[in-house]
């Protein structure tokens, strides 16, 4: 982003080959807008909650960069960044990414009438099933995995975001990063760490017998 316009932005399909394609990424998109790394004045990053390695990946990335170029860093929470997708909503915002076991990471978010994001609730993991026990009627939901989180919602009766707006964009975690950036605030390296919300669930390999 430049001047807060969005200069160019990659999506990447999920998956375990797209740690592998992060780096290339970065350097061909840095080549097709013709920027330098060295012409960055700063980074943001989403924290998290979301898949543990993805964060662990992404936050380490960043980090390394910033320590290199001598820039400051911004740390941005997925749902915060993902509710902001939806700037002229007059519903609350469930944003939802996905966990494990049939659970999501949630929170519920609503714009004020002078543009202010505020948090109704703090982030939380729960079965997508049981989003009624935070949510209302007056309610939009916007998440990660609309093939599997939107027939649930819809069976519910739930409102949901236009589909092309799902996912996390790069560009609403930049526009919040941005704005931390021109108040002259940035986050320590040291103390940037991911949000997670759940213990990791670290198994030893299955034994072959």
């Amino acid at each position: 982003m430049k001047d807060e316009i969005l200069l160019g932005e990659y999506i990447l399909p999920s998956g375990s080959s797209h740690f592998r394609d992060l780096m290339p990424s970065i350097d061909d998109l840095l080549k097709k807008v013709d920027l330098r790394p060295q012409k960055l004045d700063g980074l943001t990053i989403a924290l998290g909650p979301g898949s543990f390695t993805g964060i662990r990946i992404g936050l380490a990335v960043a980090k390394g960069l910033s320590q290199c170029l001598d820039i400051p860093i911004i740390g941005v929470p997925t749902l915060i960044a993902m509710a902001n997708q939806l700037p002229y909503s007059d519903k609350d915002i469930c944003p939802l990414v996905t966990s494990r076991k049939g659970e999501v990471f949630t929170a519920l978010f609503r714009w004020s009438s002078d543009g202010h994001l505020s948090r109704l609730k703090e982030d939380t993991c729960l079965r997508i099933s049981d989003l009624s026990s935070i949510t209302g009627n007056n309610t939009i939901f916007i998440g990660n995995d609309l093939p599997n989180q939107g027939p649930i919602l819809k069976q519910g009766g739930k409102k949901l975001a236009p589909a092309n707006l799902w996912n996390l964009k790069a560009s609403s975690v930049g526009t919040i990063g941005l704005e931390r950036l021109k108040k002259g605030h940035s986050d320590s390296l040291s103390e940037l760490v991911p949000i997670y919300l759940r213990e990791a669930d670290i198994r030893l390999p299955k034994k072959v017998s």
